[in-house]
């Protein structure tokens, strides 16, 4: 009859080299002290998969391991067997051993050697609990269960079949295939389109830049056409004067000579001795003072080369009017394209697209926002130390023109967070003229403005401001973003921006910028900022700027103000609102003659 030694160190564990301690068996059919194989996967456990230490096949989930009590009986057989021998050795028949270690001998003829012993993978699992078959799956705890289980200890959870749930689960992971499949697809076609499109969108541009040159051509055409017709009408006109004057000096050299003759007619005149004689001379000269009359039709052309130099003014103002408007809509025109590209294309990134704009807010109550504001602030409004640009990713997207509202679809431009981001929106807005103060004298191509003690003499006009020291600018600024810098000297300094029709005449708040609500205005006392908007005060707390930068996105109600210094911009407060119709860049002076404000060339 054949033999088997067994010797107990052949049961070890394969982690701590120690005799096996309460064996617990995994699903592979290796077996390991349950401590030992626990700590082993808790070690393991942020991987997310579980894996036998020998065989290295995975598990997941983390399957419940409960100590073999076969594999116990065999070791304590083994340690009592040992016990009779010096040599810790058993030998038994394979009937004998097929008795009294089941797990060794499968029910096959013969014997099974090895390190230690292992269970059938075949065999079927036990509930350790009801010593069931573990033909169950709880979804919440995750774990197999009997069906003993699921009326007692898993009642109320979700029970399935492992075969039929992963059937259903494949059948689900094939529809996301499938959809993924065709996303694959349609960008794969996206992708053969691109270079057409790109083509096209090329093929456009240049046209567009063929037809802008050809736009230009025209305006400087007929630019040149109208100068030529001035400088033509004027030596006209110069030739012309020239022949009156010619004209008229002949003439009065004729007079000179009737009146030197009439003179010596009256020295003859005057020498005759006879009353007589001179009473009947005297009747029949002609004495009519000749003089006064020609002084009287001397011409002047000062009239004519004042009215001529208005005209010119105006048209220049004019064309520069209107050529620093049309490019501003094209500016326009070409960021608003790039922005709504930006925004959708971070929408698609996202995987959400929304087509359902938000409302444009009818709340006239001003939020201000800044990094530092006293605890003191006035009613309705608000300060918050969050970062500007978090409340800007809220912001809803109204539009003051309902025209442009629908012809746009309401594009939202993020809220830029450098000085890089939003000099690509930047402008130069031109200071008005015609609403200057009489003491602001306005230079370097109406960019700069300047405190005078002396008046200027500027024409009478309805927009002028007749008593607070104001000037606005000429560009009314609506829909996307704006922005603009200025530089100021001189010992405080008022900074905002207005709607055109803010009065101006008035010597009340109604014309006082930040003291209206038709007004918001940033305000350097020489201590401190504070923001100002009709006639309230918020007091901030930022170092002193000499050059500050304007941010205006009219149609998402935002107005920011920044403190510029070494090319970087850093936020002095933010008001958010909602604008019903163009603003205008608008500035106030206080005390100090000589005090400046220069809005500065961006590039």
């Amino acid at each position: 009859m054949a033999t088997t030694d067994w010797a107990l160190e052949a049961f070890a564990c394969p982690i701590c080299l120690d005799i096996l301690k309460d064996p617990a068996t995994l699903p592979c059919g290796h077996s390991y002290c349950l401590l030992c194989i626990q700590k082993h996967w808790d070690q393991t456990a942020k991987k997310g998969s579980y894996e036998c230490p020998q065989c290295r096949q995975h598990f997941k989930p983390r399957p419940v391991l409960a100590r073999s009590n076969v594999l116990m009986e065999a070791l304590e057989k083994l340690r009592l067997s040992g016990q009779d021998g010096p040599d810790s050795s058993v030998s038994e028949s394979p009937e004998a051993l097929s008795s009294s270690d089941p797990v060794g001998s499968s029910g096959a003829p013969g014997s099974q050697t090895g390190l230690y012993p292992s269970l059938p993978s075949s065999s079927p699992q036990l509930c350790p609990l009801h010593q069931q078959v573990l033909e169950l799956y709880c979804c919440e705890d995750k774990q197999c269960i009997c069906d003993e289980c699921s009326f007692l200890e898993h009642k109320g959870h979700r029970v399935v079949r492992p075969d039929e749930e992963r059937q259903k689960i494949q059948q689900e992971l094939r529809k996301v295939s499938d959809r993924i499949q065709g996303s694959i697809a349609d960008r794969e076609k996206l992708i053969q389109s691109l270079p057409q499109v790109s083509q096209a969108h090329k093929s456009s541009v240049q046209q567009l830049l063929v037809d802008s040159q050809a736009v230009f051509a025209a305006v400087s055409r007929s630019v040149e056409l109208s100068h030529s017709q001035v400088l033509e009408l004027l030596q006209t006109h110069q030739k012309s004067a020239s022949s009156r004057v010619e004209a008229q000096t002949y003439s009065l050299q004729q007079e000179i000579v009737s009146l030197n003759q009439k003179q010596e007619e009256l020295r003859r005149l005057d020498s005759m001795q006879d009353p007589i004689t001179f009473l009947n001379t005297f009747m029949a000269v002609d004495t009519m003072d000749q003089a006064e009359n020609a002084a009287m039709e001397i011409w002047s052309p000062e009239s004519v080369i004042s009215g001529v130099r208005l005209c010119l003014d105006a048209y220049r103002q004019t064309a520069l009017n209107l050529t620093k408007t049309n490019l501003a809509s094209i500016f326009r025109v070409v960021n608003d394209a790039a922005a709504q590209v930006h925004s959708s294309g971070q929408s698609c990134d996202g995987g959400l697209v929304s087509s359902d704009p938000q409302p444009p807010s009818q709340n006239t109550v001003t939020e201000v926002k800044s990094e530092s504001v006293k605890p003191d602030a006035k009613p309705k409004v608000r300060a918050s130390s969050t970062a500007t640009q978090e409340h800007h990713k809220k912001q809803a997207c109204p539009s003051a023109n309902p025209v442009e509202a629908s012809a746009s679809g309401c594009v939202s431009n993020p809220a830029p967070k450098t000085r890089e981001e939003m000099l690509k929106f930047r402008i130069e807005p031109t200071l008005d003229h015609s609403s200057a103060f009489r003491h602001i004298r306005l230079s370097d191509g109406y960019r700069k403005a300047t405190l005078c003690a002396e008046k200027q003499n500027y024409p009478e006009h309805a927009d002028r401001f007749m008593f607070w020291r104001q000037v606005m600018c000429v560009e009314p600024l609506a829909g996307s973003p704006y922005y603009w810098e200025v530089e100021w000297t001189g010992p405080r300094v008022t900074v905002g921006v207005a709607y055109k029709d803010m009065k101006r005449s008035a010597s009340d708040d109604s014309a006082r910028l930040g003291h209206n609500t038709q007004s918001w205005s940033l305000y350097w006392s020489g201590k401190a900022f504070s923001m100002w908007h009709d006639g309230k005060e918020t007091a901030l707390v930022a170092p002193k700027a000499k050059r500050i930068g304007v941010y205006l996105d009219q149609q998402t109600g935002l107005l920011a103000f920044y403190r510029v210094s070494h090319n970087q911009a850093q936020e002095i407060c933010s008001v958010h609102t909602h604008f019903d119709r163009p603003l205008v860049p608008s500035f106030r002076f206080w005390s100090g003659v000589g005090s400046s404000i220069t809005i500065c060339e961006l590039s």
